[in-house]
């Protein structure tokens, strides 16, 4: 369906008796698949015309420069430009997709912007601490979560983390959950994924817990 008064507005956000239901019929059947698979076509030839590094979560493509090839292409701003709108569509169209890989792709390409301005980040080796950085504050803001951030970038994607990188990854990590906080104003937490636990855990649970992580980490 959609709201009559604000097009844009999903249904918690409509007012009384502003929804307009398409109905289980032919209709709303219609109506479903074809504006989906309007809006999944309009996604996937923004990419193949005008930014095909794009496409895809991001996350290979990011390891590979991280691992010392040069890959200008996916990150640069024509990228950038396409990723983000194509993700807005892909998901408008009823796609399972993560946000994990895209906001990383897309924190690695803001990254690259910007170390333009600065000096010290147009050597190789500095810009690519710099997208290491980069990598923890998109899983940060993925998850809220700027310690899995720090973690996710020093273990799956860089293969250089000097003590430096961890201090900017940290830093961006933890500025990044901030501005989320910040304009985030729900009451589900940060994410969508928040979990209300409304039953105390039993103490024998925690011995539980504990003998599992021991075993998780002999294995």
């Amino acid at each position: 369906g959609f709201c009559k008064s604000s097009a844009f507005s999903s249904r918690r956000y409509c007012p009384v008796k502003g929804w307009n239901d398409w109905g289980d019929g032919a209709l709303g059947f219609t109506a479903n698949v074809g504006l989906g698979t309007a809006f999944a076509i309009a996604s996937a030839l923004l990419v193949y015309l005008f930014a095909p590094a794009a496409s895809g979560s991001g996350i290979p493509e990011v390891k590979t420069i991280l691992n010392g090839f040069v890959m200008p292409d996916v990150v640069s701003l024509r990228t950038l430009c396409i990723k983000i709108p194509g993700l807005a569509l892909s998901v408008a169209a009823g796609m399972s997709l993560g946000k994990e890989g895209p906001l990383v792709h897309v924190a690695v390409c803001w990254a690259q912007l910007l170390s333009g301005i600065f000096l010290q980040f147009q050597n190789e080796g500095k810009r690519r601490e710099l997208f290491s950085a980069a990598a923890a504050a998109g899983v940060s803001t993925a998850f809220g979560a700027p310690l899995g951030g720090v973690l996710f970038s020093l273990e799956e994607v860089s293969s250089f983390f000097p003590s430096r990188t961890l201090i900017r990854a940290f830093t961006a990590a933890v500025s990044a959950a901030l501005m989320l906080g910040l304009l985030k104003q729900s009451s589900h937490g940060l994410t969508l994924f928040s979990v209300e636990y409304r039953s105390e855990v039993h103490p024998a649970e925690m011995i539980l817990f504990a003998l599992l992580g021991v075993v998780g980490g002999l294995v």
